[in-house]
C-alpha cells in the first residue's frame, strides 16, 4: 500500500497546477458532448445540450479556471441552465452560489445535505483508512453558504433541459448524495467511488472513496447502479470507469 505521503504529494501538486483544461469524455443519448473540467481538487462535468447542465462546481478559488474552461468551449455562464450538485462537500459545491449568481441557473441538491449548504461547511469527513486520515488536514471544508432552489427528495427528470436522464437521491457518501443517470446507461456518481488514489494516481481504477458517511449504504448504491445496467461511471475524482472494472473492484457478480 502506498504511504500517506504519496497521495499528499499528489494533492499538493494538483493544487499548484490547478485546472487541466476541458476534455470531451463522452456523449448523451442525444449526441450532446459530455465535457469534463479537471480542477484542483475535483472534476466538474457539463452536459452540452442547448440548455447546458453543470454537474458539480469545484472548490473555492477555482472560479477563474472553470470560467475560462467553459468559455474555451463557447459556454458563457449565462448559458448554464441548471446546476446539479452530487453532494455538498466543499470540493463539489464550493462555487455553487457564485455560479448561480453569474448564470441565474437553479441549484438542485439532495435534501439531506441542506445542513451542510446552509453552514457552508463539509462537516465531518469520516476517513476510511490511514491514507484518508493523512490527507484530511489538507482538505478544504468551508465555502460560501447557500440555499438550493430545489432540495431533491425523489427522481427529477432532465427532459426540460433536452436530455434523456434523471437525477436520483442516493444517500451514502453524504446524507444528500445525488446521482445523474442518463438514458445511454451512464451515470455521474460524484464521490460514490473514486479513481485510484484520490483520482490522481491510477485514475482509471475504481476504488472506495477516502471518506464515507455510510459505507454500507454507499456499497448498496453501487450495486443498485450495476443492477440497473450502468455501463460507464463518471467520477468526481478520476475515471471514467467501466461497469466491468467496478464489478471487479467491489466484488459484485452477475445474477
Amino acid at each position: 500500500m502506498p504511504s500517506p505521503s504519496t497521495p499528499i504529494s499528489a494533492l499538493l501538486l494538483a493544487i499548484v497546477l490547478g485546472c487541466a483544461g476541458p476534455t470531451v469524455v463522452g456523449s448523451t443519448r442525444e449526441g450532446f458532448p459530455i465535457l469534463r473540467v479537471d480542477l484542483r481538487l475535483s472534476s466538474v462535468y457539463v452536459l452540452e445540450a442547448k440548455r447546458p447542465v453543470l454537474i458539480d462546481t469545484g472548490t473555492v478559488g477555482d472560479l477563474p479556471d472553470l470560467e475560462q474552461a467553459l468559455k474555451d468551449q463557447g459556454i458563457w455562464p449565462s448559458r448554464i441552465a441548471l446546476i446539479v450538485l452530487t453532494h455538498a462537500h466543499a470540493d463539489h459545491a464550493g462555487l455553487a452560489a457564485d455560479l448561480r449568481d453569474r448564470s441565474g441557473a437553479p441549484i438542485w441538491m439532495g435534501e439531506g445535505d441542506l445542513p451542510l449548504a446552509r453552514a457552508g461547511d463539509s462537516g465531518h469527513l469520516a476517513a476510511t483508512g490511514a491514507v484518508a486520515a493523512g490527507i484530511k488536514p489538507f482538505i478544504t471544508t468551508v465555502y460560501r453558504d447557500f440555499e438550493p432552489d430545489v432540495a431533491v427528495t425523489g427522481p427529477m427528470s432532465l427532459a426540460p433541459f433536452g436530455i434523456d436522464g434523471e437525477v436520483l437521491p442516493m444517500p451514502g457518501h453524504t446524507k444528500g448524495s445525488l446521482v445523474v443517470v442518463l438514458g445511454n446507461q451512464t451515470a455521474f456518481v460524484g464521490d460514490m467511488m473514486m479513481g485510484g488514489l484520490g483520482g490522481l494516481v491510477f485514475a482509471d481504477r475504481p476504488a472506495e472513496h477516502l471518506y464515507e458517511g455510510d459505507r454500507v449504504a454507499n456499497r448498496k448504491n453501487i450495486e443498485t447502479l450495476i443492477r440497473r445496467g450502468i455501463l460507464t461511471f463518471y467520477l468526481g475524482h478520476g475515471g471514467p470507469v467501466s461497469r466491468e472494472d467496478v464489478m471487479k473492484a467491489f466484488g459484485i457478480t452477475d445474477r
